[in-house]
């Protein structure tokens, strides 16, 4: 069959390009991350769990996420788009399946953003404020942080960037600074190689919590991917990128939790474990000058993991409207800052608001956990489709005669989809308190409506899902595209 002529978007559609090189693109993604923030609120838990292994769980997890940061790596060398992993599915499931994907992906953003907003809401009223949560004041302050981390994406990318690397700048400076001089002190009783040695004593299920929790805290890797349209050079630059914020972020992780265990002693994880604030009682102990700035370096790091997400996923939902696959309307691009604002606002808007509204139903710690637990499920679900639609990608390149590195292709996205079966199991295990127990049939329903919408749009527009590929993907991906759309 011939190539048949892709549509070509509309210039009120299209992103400005050659704005970022491969330090501009790398930086969303590792802000994105948010090493300060996990190794805060996530090492403690993980010590509970796996003892003092925590920095060996970090690293296995480290090279397991790499091998789904591989498989959108691969995909985004061979079709950069705004689309991300709405492309990739496209050109190799179908735009059904990806639709339906990219509707479960960007819901499971809002819901776990939502959490995270009002957690940071209360955690301002609380640490800055210095105030008990009070109905009204935690709201309003969570209202004003969502439009202050949405206006540097509306205002420029070159901003939005130069704003998320300051930040983490900042954020992994005194991290570092902490980390370093707890183990060149020795800790609190010498340095020891037992957090590299397997956990003894713990349960198996507890161990896979721990790992479940490790392989979680690098969900937002991929924040490269969407900005592949205004990157030069994005076949290098976007894959180096991505796969470098899982190896700097895993760098991080192990360091930060080898120097929190060991600053409380490999004999003291109950110490640890127990300790609501464990950074802070680990730099008035080693570096006494950075403990007043811990909230700021938690803030600092929240706010750079936001700037870059609602990058990311503006521009997502931005290459999705392009495609046809929602509203028009969200494809606009601001003609004063050349950035998709509409999309950003649209992805900001409904997160605020269901973390506000969340607290008229329990206080902001519940809600924050519950929310981030059940919307990071749906990002977790995209990297398994991810996953295998490289596998399928591969397949299909193998029968038009383009070889592909199998291990790359094949291999290591099998085993990406093996790692992230450990977040997914504990996320939905059974035996859990209300309302975490609801998580098993709330998933299904997220699932569900990414299904309906899909169905509904292929019934009452077929024309959209027809031309869809040609337009997720972008002219210059299409350019070069090795399997033309048609073929």
């Amino acid at each position: 069959m011939a190539a048949t002529q892709p549509p070509v978007s509309q210039p009120a559609q299209r992103l400005e390009r050659n704005q970022l090189g491969l330090f501009g693109v790398i930086m969303p993604g590792l802000a994105q991350v948010a090493p300060a923030f996990n190794l805060f609120f996530t090492t403690g838990v993980m010590v509970l769990y796996a003892g003092a292994s925590a920095p060996l769980i970090f690293l296995i997890s480290m090279i397991g996420m790499g091998a789904t940061a591989s498989s959108l790596a691969q995909f985004s060398g061979v079709y950069p788009s705004a689309g991300s992993f709405i492309t990739y599915i496209t050109r190799a499931i179908g735009t059904k399946v990806a639709v339906a994907i990219g509707v479960i992906t960007v819901l499971g953003y809002i819901i776990a953003f939502g959490g995270i907003y009002i957690f940071v809401g209360s955690y301002i009223v609380q640490n800055v404020l210095n105030s008990p949560h009070i109905w009204g004041i935690t709201q309003i302050v969570t209202i004003a942080y969502g439009v202050l981390v949405v206006a540097p994406v509306i205002v420029g990318l070159k901003f939005g960037v130069r704003v998320t690397v300051v930040l983490y700048v900042f954020e992994v400076i005194l991290l570092l600074a902490l980390s370093l001089t707890i183990v060149a002190k020795g800790g609190a009783s010498g340095l020891s190689a037992t957090p590299f040695s397997w956990p003894h004593g713990s349960k198996s299920s507890d161990v896979l919590l721990a790992f479940s929790l490790a392989v979680l805290a690098f969900g937002g890797f991929e924040a490269a991917a969407p900005l592949a349209e205004e990157t030069r050079n994005p076949r290098r630059n976007v894959p180096i990128a991505v796969l470098g914020a899982v190896l700097v972020s895993g760098i991080i992780y192990v360091l930060g939790s080898y120097a929190l265990v060991t600053a409380f002693g490999v004999g003291h994880a109950g110490t640890l474990a127990a300790d609501p604030n464990p950074f802070h009682t680990a730099a008035k102990a080693f570096l006494p000058f950075l403990a007043p700035l811990i909230t700021w370096v938690f803030l600092s790091s929240v706010t750079s993991s936001y700037v870059a997400a609602n990058t990311q996923t503006s521009r997502v939902i931005f290459a999705g409207a392009r495609g046809g696959l929602w509203s028009h309307a969200l494809a606009g691009v601001s003609p004063r800052f050349r950035t998709p604002a509409a999309a950003a606002v649209a992805f900001v808007a409904p997160s605020i608001l269901i973390g506000v509204v969340s607290t008229a139903f329990t206080d902001p710690g519940t809600a924050s956990g519950f929310l981030g637990t059940y919307g990071i499920l749906g990002l977790i679900i995209m990297y398994l489709m991810a996953n295998v639609a490289l596998v399928v990608e591969w397949a299909k390149f193998r029968r038009n005669g383009i070889r592909k590195n199998a291990w790359l292709w094949l291999v290591t996205p099998v085993v990406g989809v093996i790692v992230l079966a450990i977040p997914v199991w504990g996320d939905l295990r059974p035996g859990q308190p209300s309302p975490f127990n609801t998580l098993p049939w709330l998933t299904i329903g997220l699932i569900a409506v990414g299904v309906i919408y899909a169905v509904v749009l292929g019934a009452w527009r077929p024309q959209a899902l027809e031309r869809a590929p040609a337009l997720l993907e972008g002219e210059d991906s299409l350019a070069t595209d090795p399997l033309p759309i048609g073929t």
